[in-house]
């Protein structure tokens, strides 16, 4: 029931936001907005996690972990559902915004109850939902565009919601086998930090971890909003742009597997961050040189786009020093690299409205991937953050 429930609530991670991609150009006919206002849609859901994100312990400590994502869940069910009503106002953003929140919520909590559930195999857990967040998100892509043909992109971005409500269905199930009292129980409460516990806004190497999480998160974001207009400027249907966007997600579940695998057996992660990384620079490279090839690209780029969500994942995971400080670093690192991460989404949007042309924001892509690959190499050494700091006795 533990990886049950895990992995289902892994799977609403990301179809609700992967959705859109394929759907862009065709919201964007629909509503007027042009390529930087899209952008912006595109970016909403990381700007939104970054808001989130640094206050979610508070809400654990408060109502506990597993409650927590049950109400997500349902929130996600209704921000969904309000993105698809054409007649509320602004409820395109509105919807995004409110079903963005609850991902927020969920994106911290996962990486503890993993950590908490099975700590002798984070890596491999951790692959697993990421294997599953990866695989639903593919599917969301890949059925946007036959489904909007069908029913409407409103009804296509609405369809998530089911498998919310699914997902808040089989946590309820998670609750009621631990309830027996009206408070959280010790096992999913937050701890409280203890009086001397080191703070992780202070640590080098908890900003080493977090900057590369939003590094490599502002990738991931900025094929997810872009990829299909990519394919379709180099010729490509929409349809086919569609495929593409769900190539890139599907093909990770193979590599977060393989790679969670290598990274069980190692303490150390540095080679595997530097090889993720090198892939990504000539998936991207490639895009620029060659894009007739585009579907090569596509795939070269999602095998080691996930992969890295894994590790930065993981990381999170392993460099905390206590359970409690792994909470308030999973916060940091997703508060300020969704920050980082919603940055590069906008500011393609605006590089292609300016020139006309996808080259401009593929070589900033390049640009980015160069520093989070030696960010990737620093912080994937087996070290640490100190759980307290010394006290006079130890001094």
């Amino acid at each position: 029931m533990l990886l049950a429930t895990i992995l289902v609530v892994a799977a609403n991670l990301r179809p609700a936001i992967t959705v859109v991609g394929p759907l862009i150009e065709r919201i964007g006919d629909d509503t007027g907005m042009d390529p930087a206002m899209l952008g912006v849609l595109g970016a909403a859901p990381v700007f939104t996690f970054a808001a989130v994100s640094p206050f979610v312990h508070h809400l654990g400590r408060r109502v506990g972990r597993d409650r927590a994502i049950f109400l997500a869940l349902l929130t996600l069910t209704v921000g969904t559902l309000l993105r698809a009503v054409e007649v509320i106002p602004s409820a395109l953003f509105l919807g995004t915004v409110l079903l963005a929140g609850s991902i927020g919520v969920i994106n911290v909590l996962v990486p503890i109850l993993v950590k908490q559930d099975f700590p002798d195999r984070v890596p491999m857990m951790t692959a697993a939902y990421t294997a599953a967040l990866t695989a639903a998100a593919a599917a969301a892509s890949g059925t946007a565009v036959p489904l909007a043909d069908a029913l409407g992109w409103q009804a296509a971005l609405a369809g998530t919601g089911l498998l919310a409500l699914l997902g808040a269905g089989l946590w309820s199930i998670r609750l009621s086998r631990r309830r027996g009292s009206s408070a959280p129980r010790a096992s999913e409460r937050v701890p409280a930090a203890a009086g001397e516990e080191r703070s992780v806004w202070t640590s080098a190497l908890a900003w080493q971890v977090t900057l590369f999480f939003g590094l490599q998160s502002s990738i991931f974001y900025f094929f997810l909003t872009w990829m299909a207009s990519i394919h379709t400027a180099q010729g490509f249907s929409e349809r086919a742009g569609g495929y593409g966007v769900a190539a890139f997600q599907a093909v990770g579940i193979v590599a977060t597997l393989v790679v969670g695998r290598i990274m069980q057996r190692r303490d150390d992660h540095r080679l595997v961050a530097v090889g993720l990384g090198l892939a990504m620079a000539t998936g991207v490279a490639g895009m620029i040189v060659l894009p007739p090839l585009m579907p090569v690209w596509a795939v070269v780029c999602g095998l080691a786009s996930t992969a890295t969500l894994m590790l930065s994942l993981t990381m999170v995971s392993l460099r905390a020093g206590s359970a409690a400080q792994a909470t308030r670093l999973s916060g940091m690192a997703q508060g300020v690299g969704y920050l980082i991460g919603g940055v590069l989404p906008v500011l393609a949007g605006q590089l292609f409205e300016s020139t006309g042309s996808w080259e401009p924001p593929l070589y900033a892509a390049l640009v980015v991937i160069g520093i989070y690959t030696g960010l990737g190499y620093v912080c994937g050494r087996d070290v640490r953050i100190p759980p307290a700091r010394p006290t006079s006795a130890h001094r």
